[in-house]
Parts: structure tokens; C-alpha cells; sequence
């Protein structure tokens, strides 16, 4: 069944795109990299054999795919046999204006580079490529160590290892100037910043950021925000990562968030430190959305384990905050900031002042249907161990008798009664539809449905070529699509790829959405699940 459907992907694929695609081996065809890219026309395929190339690369005006042998192989060893090390003070690879159906780059061990803007990879002049499974590791740069992303550019970053690489801002990446990548899939790890973003760094921009394990990366030792993630006048979205084991000098040791529009949904922020404040998160001048995360185990030498709130009014749904530690408000901390808080337990983070939420000068927090120890005033609080399955094993879901644990938690249907919990089972809702408290009560993120466009499989926010090209490399056994909801309980699935209505994702969307782009009926959501935005 595979193979039949692998092979209508590709005749559709074909009927699609350029009809006159040629392959281009390096060495075989050109000496050098830059020499295959020189003679490539759009369409085309630069094929590089194993090896190490000293060179820098210029992609320019081109719709072309750049790949190792990993490319037509699928073998991963290919990644770390094909190697592009930099000999000069120059990005290794340099991007501008590079769009169109077939634009990437794919398989390749990237190193060495060492540039203002982009040691390992610089990406401007509007360009929307694909670049998927690389390892991308000990590049310099003044902003983006690892890739910068900037001039209005929207490329999809999946399924890659940056890791080790070092700028001045955004360690990992660096995203600015209008440019809303994808930053899907990836392990952004053990990068160092001096001042921004050891991680990721975003400034006037919109990335969504989903699915990543960003771990290890760290700030300083200057003054310094943002371990995991900094983002300033920003519009992001962060969504199901693993924000881990990251570290600042001053704010936001997981993420650091200045002026910025950010909806934080369903994260997993643990063990960051920072030495000032928000040892999860720092909020100043935002008025965020932080919905259905697990906040734990975060330090902060000062205010804020979990989230410091400085002249800032985020709306807090649905989140479990567990064993924080600062020295002052191991929860959270507000100063002149008045959050909305609903449905999130507090519970066992520890300070030497005001264990789980302080309201200082100019404050005025709204807390209701919360689980807090030592209470709360507020409609709906209570003050109850929250009985969690398996805290020190990281498993904050709420014992339930029908789940085989020994009791059932005080916070099963104990949340907003204006909530409701999407569907019943025991990864999620518990008891009646009623919400939950915690993390795994309510809507998905505070939203009752799946929000997506239809037939994006990318995950870029709207359907395009771009998307059958990502599509046809997901089932020649490239990386998934970076979106999954679970419409249904137990039925998690790629609903964002669905084109023709199915309730699965297969080649027939592909043929189905090259129709549609030559001029074929609309495009189909699934019945059972359709997009809520």
C-alpha cells in the first residue's frame, strides 16, 4: 500500500513541478559545490557524495534543491559523512531570494562558519526554502550562531540538529525584520549567547516554534535574557516543545519574552535557571497567552521561579506549576502586572517570602478555579494536594480511580464551569466534561478545536506549492509534518496535511492539492475536525 501510495505522491508531484528537473552530481558532474550550484537552473538537484567541501556556498535567485546522497537515501549517516566546512570569515551557506515549489536544503553536516549575521546559515531577500536534517554545529556569528533568518523570509527549519554554535544574540537562531519562519522538529542544544537567546532569538518577527527539544543552551556571562528563548516586539508561537535545562544571567532562564505577542501552548519548561527573575518565563511590557504547560523544577536566584510578571497582564489557563524555587515567590511573581489566572494548580514550589503568588505594587491578579497551596482569594480556589500519578517521574496527570491509581484528585471537574474539558480519557479530561484543573483540563490550549489551515503541511500558516513539496518528501520518508492534533481521543494525526476531506493524510492529498493549484475544486477539512482559526 506504501509503495502505491509513494507512487501516486510522485506522479503528482511531477505533474506539478518542472518538467525538465536535472540531477547534478558533485563531484561526478562539477568539482565543487558552488560549481554545480552555478550551472543549476530552477528545478534542478545539486547531489553531493560524501566528503568534506572547503567552501562557502551562494544560493541567488534560485529554486533549486541542495542534498546529500541522504537526500535519495534516507540513510542518516550521510548527514555526518557530507560536510561543509568554511575556510573564511563567511556563513557557510548564504540564501537570498530563494522561493518557488522545490527550494531546500537537506543532509549535510554544516560547520565552521563564522559571519556577521549567520555562521552556519544566512537566509534574507524574501526566501521560503525548506531546510530539513541537517547538523548544523560549531558556527560564529554576531546574530544567529546557527541559522539567520531575516528581510521578510518565511523558511521551514524541521528536523534539525543545531547544536554548539555561539553569537552575541540567538545562539542556535536568530529570526528578525519581518521573517516568520517554521522552527519545527528540531534539537536546538548547548548553544551560548552573549546576550539574547541562547537558543532562539526573535525580534520583530513571527516564527511559530513547535515541537523542538531546546535544551542546554545558556546565556551570559554578561547581563543576559532569554536561556532557551528570547523574543522582543514579536508576534510567536510556541508550542509543544521541551524547554530544558537552560540558563541566563538575568531573565528568563526558559523563556524571555520583552513587548512581544506570544502564545505559549503546551510546553513542557523545565529545569531552566536564571539569576535574576522568571525562572521559567519573564514577561515584561507582554500581555501573553500561556496555556496547558508544565512549569517545574525552575530556579531563579531571585523573583519568580515560574514566571515573573513585570507590567504585564497575560491570561494563565490550564497550566500545572510544580516544586519552582526563587527566594522570593517560588510561583509567580507580579509587579504592576494583573494576570488572568484560571484552572492552574500551584502547588510545592518553594521561597524564603510568598510561596506561590505574589501581587505587588500596582497589582491585581484575577485567580479563579485554581488549586493553590496556602490559598488564594478567589471564586472556585481551593487549597488541596493536587494528588498527582507520578510527580518525581515528571508524570503531573491527575490520579483518577479510572485510571488505576488510588484515589481521585480534588481538581477533576473542579475547574471554570464555563470550560469544558475537549473529550474524556485518561491523557486528558477526567470525571465529566467539566474542566479539569491543570495542564491536561480544558481546550487543547484554551482553544475547543484544532487551529490550522487546511492542507498545510508545512505548518506555515497557509497552502501553497511549498506544501505538496514538503508532503511528497514526508512520504519518500522525510520529516513529518510538524502539526498533529488529537481531534478525537487516541487519534493523533497530521489533520493539517488533510486536502480532500479523508480524515487521514496520504498521497491522495497530494493529488488532490495539485488539482486544486491547477485550477480543481476547493480544498477539503476533515468533517470531525475542523480548523478553528
Amino acid at each position: 500500500m506504501r509503495k502505491i501510495l509513494l507512487f501516486t505522491v510522485l506522479m503528482a508531484f511531477f505533474a506539478f513541478g518542472p518538467g525538465l528537473a536535472t540531477t547534478i552530481n558533485v563531484p561526478g558532474d562539477y568539482p565543487s559545490i558552488q560549481l554545480g550550484i552555478d550551472a543549476a537552473v530552477d528545478g534542478d538537484t545539486v547531489l553531493v557524495a560524501s566528503g568534506t567541501y572547503n567552501e562557502e556556498l551562494f544560493i541567488i535567485n534560485k529554486d533549486i534543491v541542495l542534498g546529500s546522497h541522504y537526500l535519495v537515501t534516507g540513510d542518516t549517516s550521510f548527514i555526518f559523512t557530507t560536510i561543509i566546512y568554511a575556510d573564511s570569515l563567511m556563513p557557510v551557506i548564504v540564501v537570498d531570494n530563494v522561493s518557488g515549489n522545490v527550494a531546500a536544503i537537506t543532509g549535510f553536516t554544516i560547520q565552521n562558519g563564522n559571519g556577521d549575521s549567520g555562521g552556519g546559515i544566512y537566509i534574507t531577500g524574501n526566501s521560503d526554502l525548506i531546510i530539513n536534517s541537517n547538523y548544523i554545529c560549531f558556527n560564529i556569528a554576531i546574530q544567529g550562531g546557527g541559522i539567520f533568518c531575516g528581510d521578510s523570509s518565511s523558511p521551514s527549519i524541521v528536523d534539525n540538529d543545531i547544536v554548539n554554535n555561539y553569537a552575541d544574540e540567538g545562539g542556535g537562531i536568530y529570526c528578525e525584520l519581518n521573517s516568520n519562519p517554521l522552527i519545527a522538529n528540531n534539537t536546538i542544544g548547548n548553544n551560548d549567547a552573549q546576550f539574547l537567546g541562547g537558543g532562539i532569538c526573535c525580534y520583530e518577527c513571527g516564527p511559530t516554534i513547535m515541537n523542538n527539544s531546546i535544551a542546554g543552551n545558556q546565556v551570559g556571562p554578561a547581563y543576559s535574557t532569554g536561556g532557551g528563548i528570547h523574543c522582543q516586539f514579536s508576534e510567536a508561537r510556541i508550542q509543544y516543545n521541551e524547554i530544558r535545562n537552560n540558563s541566563c544571567n538575568h531573565t528568563g532562564g526558559g523563556i524571555n519574552l520583552q513587548n512581544a505577542d506570544v502564545f505559549i501552548d503546551r510546553n513542557i519548561i523545565t529545569d531552566n535557571w536564571s539569576s535574576s527573575a522568571g525562572g521559567g518565563i519573564y514577561c515584561n511590557g507582554c500581555a501573553p497567552t500561556i496555556t496547558g504547560n508544565l512549569i517545574l523544577w525552575n530556579i531563579t536566584d531571585y523573583f519568580g521561579g515560574a514566571l515573573c510578571l513585570g507590567y504585564s497582564d497575560p491570561v494563565i489557563i490550564n497550566n500545572t506549576i510544580f516544586e519552582n524555587v526563587a527566594t522570593e515567590v517560588g510561583g509567580i511573581y507580579c509587579y504592576y502586572s494583573s494576570p488572568e489566572i484560571v484552572n492552574t494548580i500551584l502547588w510545592a514550589d518553594t521561597a524564603t517570602v510568598d510561596f506561590e503568588i505574589y501581587a505587588g505594587e500596582n497589582s491585581y491578579p484575577v485567580v479563579r478555579y485554581c488549586d493553590i497551596e496556602g490559598g488564594y482569594p478567589g471564586t472556585g480556589n481551593i487549597d488541596i494536594d493536587p494528588y498527582f500519578r507520578h510527580p518525581a517521574g515528571e508524570d503531573l496527570h491527575l490520579s483518577a480511580l479510572a485510571c488505576g491509581q488510588v484515589l481521585d484528585s480534588p481538581c477533576i471537574d473542579a475547574g471554570d464551569p464555563n470550560i469544558t474539558d475537549i473529550y474524556l480519557s485518561c491523557d486528558w479530561g477526567l470525571g465529566t466534561y467539566v474542566s479539569d484543573m491543570g495542564a491536561y483540563g480544558g481546550g487543547e490550549g484554551g482553544i475547543d478545536s484544532c487551529v490550522y489551515a487546511v492542507g498545510d503541511a508545512n505548518n506555515s500558516g497557509d497552502f501553497n506549492g511549498l506544501d505538496i513539496t514538503y508532503g511528497v518528501a514526508f512520504f519518500k520518508g522525510g520529516p513529518p509534518p510538524p502539526y498533529q492534533c488529537e481531534c478525537t481521543p487516541g487519534n493523533i494525526w497530521y489533520v493539517s496535511g488533510d486536502a480532500n476531506g479523508s480524515c487521514n493524510y496520504n498521497g491522495l492529498d497530494i493529488t488532490y492539492a495539485v488539482a486544486y493549484l491547477k485550477g480543481g475544486p476547493d480544498l477539503i477539512p476533515c468533517p470531525d475536525c475542523p480548523p478553528a482559526n
